[in-house]
């Protein structure tokens, strides 16, 4: 996925940013030393789950003499099929609905509904005119972890040789600081970077580390804070 990216220098170019893949060092195969695949296969429908059975015979008894004397729940034809591409759908009583509108609901740390309102689908900002910005806004890293829950993690990488001095000299200075930068979209640097179309908005915090010649800038992905809790007196009331 290209990226568009800035840098403390206000130089900005075009690099490439990928998911993160550990290499996997077990590995399953059965009693022929074949490898293990995962597969889906279909377990049921909605036309034998229990509300579809209790329709026909009326009363739970009737369905549960059912399942002893024969197989009801059962489709022999179809239960066990080997499943490719699968798709989300949303079901309701009247069956697949095909327009869904979408609220945000924002709750407060105790679990009150503070706001729901209709999402907004914001546009994708990562790789636009306007490059990521380098905010300089740094927190060290034993401080982010304490701070923020991390969902999910990128690496930035080069496209060509201008692009690697490019990022080693990133990754360099922020070793060198030991902390995490804040990257932010926008063409004022202050808006929360969107993948794609519709997508989460998260903050974003850049890790640089080196190796000799060698580098690795990770982009951590963030769309919670964590605050702690106000103290209670004995009166049940929060301190100030």
């Amino acid at each position: 996925m290209p990226i568009n990216i800035s840098n403390a220098k206000n130089r900005d170019a075009v690099v490439a940013m990928e998911g993160l893949m550990p290499e996997r060092e077990v590995y399953y195969r059965d009693k022929n030393g074949d490898p293990i695949t995962t597969r889906k296969i279909l377990k049921s429908d909605i036309d034998h789950d229990l509300p579809q059975l209790m329709k026909r015979r009326k009363k739970l008894d009737s369905v549960a003499k059912a399942l002893i004397k024969e197989d009801p729940e059962i489709d022999i034809e179809l239960f066990g099929k080997f499943l490719a591409e699968t798709s989300r759908v949303y079901v309701s009583p009247g069956g697949i609905v095909h327009v869904v509108d979408e609220f945000e609901v924002i709750k407060d740390p105790d679990g009150t509904l503070r706001d729901r309102r209709p999402r907004r689908k914001e546009l994708q900002n990562i790789n636009t005119d306007e490059p990521l910005k380098w905010t300089g806004k740094y927190i060290k890293k034993e401080d982010a972890i304490h701070r923020f829950v991390f969902t999910g993690k990128k690496q930035l990488v080069h496209i060509n040789g201008l692009t690697f001095d490019f990022l080693y000299e990133m990754a360099k200075d922020l070793e060198k600081r030991g902390s995490l930068l804040l990257v932010r979209g926008g063409e004022k640097g202050d808006q929360p970077i969107v993948m794609n179309r519709g997508g989460r908005s998260y903050n974003a915090f850049l890790e640089g580390r080196t190796k000799k010649d060698t580098y690795c800038l990770i982009l951590h992905l963030s769309n919670m804070e964590l605050k702690r809790p106000k103290i209670l007196n004995g009166d049940g009331e929060k301190e100030r």
